[in-house]
């Protein structure tokens, strides 16, 4: 009885099904027995195995395929996949069950033991001659032992069985190569299956496409090609073609494949916008015009395909031409207030101003577009000096049954509106009722406090600042805004620099926060960090105040030629800048000698 207890329960309950283990005798009646006195009880009879019999029986069970693949299939559940695929295996070389055989080199080949996975398909093959999933396996196998030769006779069968559906092979292979096998292999086996079918179409579309997928865009085009030459109807090898030449950055090779997908496809448009496109990159307006042209006298059904003609009609500065595939746009449903926005910017920047602001008018309150339509139309209206008609155009709007998210952007368009014209404190104020209106709004916060630190009301503005932080800890310009108003009223100067080092880990390449950053230093009396930190925001952005900033820590470090000449550039590009100017009337003022007095 120890042996048996010391048997697994999985064991010991197919050994009692073993003939010669059951305590009961097959087919025999159940008696009732009679009730006898207790000292007459009787002992059960329960045959025992001696341990050589039980060690044979192990080995017997061991043997038995319903055993393996319980043990398999309990291992599997494990996630012990090794073990479960050395079971599979075992059960599988101790059955010739078709059942059994699958499902061992589906295991096998999870668990990626494909020799074993080999091993089994080969059995499974013989015993299912016409399965191609026997075949498909077999190939695999083959392919990640890397062993091209059983491989190829494998996918051989695999396409006998499959008959004239080859494209559903080699789709299958193509998915298994691109998620499965390491790319190094994949990338050797693709190209020997360019090789080994080079008139098979379908073999070639899968090699064009996991060549572009591997970043092989040569490869990718010679098979596209091949394609082409096999099968001149064949599509997907001319979108193939147009994809691989556009990432080659090839712009001879891309217009070259568009127009000879153009001339196959004559009406499928993509291509001809496309080629429009590639024409515009190229800089070759006059063809880019004459296929504009040509595709506006046909009926367009595709809105985006009406914007993009005007978007090329622009680019190209063809703006009759723009104007066109919009009125041609406003007449698909559900695309009039987006095509009358669009006008309305093509007027403006035509500077047909009051044409413009016919255009904004014409948008309806429910429209996606009417907030936008409204700051252009206030912009239009403030353009033409009409401040009046500005401010009415976001009243309007602002009255208007719209969402919070459209009020706040007219509430700062306003504010913005207002301070243009001089009027900084009914900005403030209509910014400080936006602010108590909607308290977790960061853009007006931020507008208010830039405006709090104009009128030289700081203590305010950093209070705003750090409310803004409070909320959005990564507000990359509230930290920015923050740190800089430190750095230049020159406290806290380590708060400030990490407050800016913070902008700038979210937003690492913005000029204007570098240059916070090169004026932190500056302030700290680091000269050498601050010279260098300021010369690359002005090589990102060659903007008038970073080129005060830099002139100013050039001229601290006695370089005045160069500061000077910095200086220069920037007085050149916005000569009217206060921070500018205070820096060159302070250090070298003989520079605005030479700014035309209109502009001082």
């Amino acid at each position: 009885m120890r042996e048996l207890m010391s048997l697994s329960p999985l064991f010991l309950a197919m050994s009692l099904a073993l003939p010669g283990c059951s305590t009961l005798t097959a087919g025999a009646p159940l008696a009732v027995q009679q009730p006898v006195a207790p000292a007459e009880a009787q002992q059960p009879n329960i045959r025992t195995q001696t341990p050589e019999q039980l060690a044979h029986t192990r080995a017997e069970i061991e043997k038995n395929p319903i055993y393996l693949i319980m043990a398999g299939e309990l291992e599997g559940q494990a996630d012990h996949l090794t073990q479960s695929a050395d079971f599979y295996y075992a059960a599988a070389q101790n059955s010739d069950e078709v059942a059994i055989l699958a499902r061992a080199a589906q295991i096998t080949l999870i668990a990626k033991r494909y020799d074993l996975a080999f091993k089994t398909a080969q059995r499974w093959v013989q015993q299912a001659p016409s399965s191609d999933k026997a075949a498909a396996t077999l190939t695999v196998s083959a392919l990640q032992l890397d062993n091209f030769p059983a491989a190829d006779q494998a996918l051989t069968q695999w396409l006998h069985r499959a008959g004239t559906n080859d494209t559903a092979v080699f789709n299958e292979l193509g998915a298994y190569l691109d998620k499965n096998v390491p790319q190094a292999l994949a990338i050797r086996y693709t190209d020997h299956l360019a090789q080994q079918f080079p008139n098979v179409v379908a073999a070639q579309l899968i090699v064009a496409k996991l060549e572009l997928k591997f970043g092989r865009t040569q490869t990718a085009i010679n098979a596209a090609r091949q394609i082409i030459a096999l099968d001149p109807s064949n599509e997907t090898a001319y979108d193939i073609l147009i994809v691989a030449m556009s990432q080659a950055g090839d712009q001879t090779g891309l217009i070259d494949a568009l127009k000879l997908a153009n001339r196959q496809f004559p009406n499928t448009d993509r291509y001809t916008t496309g080629l429009i496109e590639a024409y515009v990159r190229a800089g070759n307006a006059h063809q880019a015009g004459k296929l504009i042209e040509a595709l506006l006298r046909k009926p367009i059904k595709d809105p985006a395909q009406l914007r993009n003609l005007a978007l090329f009609s622009l680019q190209i500065e063809r703006p009759t031409l723009a104007q066109k595939a919009l009125l041609k746009l406003e007449k698909i449903p559900g695309q009039r207030n987006l095509a009358q926005l669009l006008l309305g910017r093509l007027a403006a920047q035509a500077n047909q101003l009051n044409v413009a602001i016919k255009h904004f008018n014409h948008i309806a309150p429910t429209s996606d577009h009417y907030a936008e339509a409204r700051i252009l139309m206030a912009a239009a209206y403030a353009q033409s000096d009409d401040m009046t008609g500005a401010l009415q155009s976001l009243d309007i709007a602002l009255a208007a049954p719209i969402d919070v998210a459209d009020k706040q952007r007219l509430t700062l368009a306003k504010a913005g509106l207002l301070q243009s014209q001089g009027l900084d404190q009914e900005s403030l104020t209509l910014l400080t009722e936006a602010a108590t209106l909607w308290p977790g709004t960061a853009d007006i916060q931020l507008q208010r406090a830039m405006l709090l630190l104009k009128l030289n009301r700081s203590i305010e503005a950093r209070d705003a600042l750090r409310q803004v932080i409070e909320e959005d800890p990564n507000n990359a310009a509230a930290l920015n805004a923050l740190g800089f108003t430190l750095a230049d009223e020159h406290i806290n100067l380590n708060e400030a620099e990490q407050l800016v080092q913070k902008a700038l880990t979210l937003e690492p390449d913005n000029a204007a926060y570098l240059d916070s950053l090169g004026w932190v230093y500056y302030r700290q009396g680091k000269l050498s960090e601050a010279a260098e930190t300021l010369q690359q925001a002005f090589k990102l952005t060659p903007d008038p105040e970073i080129g005060a900033h830099w002139g100013i820590v050039l001229w601290h470090q006695n370089k005045p030629d160069e500061a000077k000449a910095i200086w220069q550039r920037a007085l050149g590009l916005n000569p009217n800048l206060p921070v500018l100017q205070e820096a060159v009337k302070k250090f070298a003022p003989e520079l605005l000698l030479n700014v035309p007095e209109t502009d001082q």
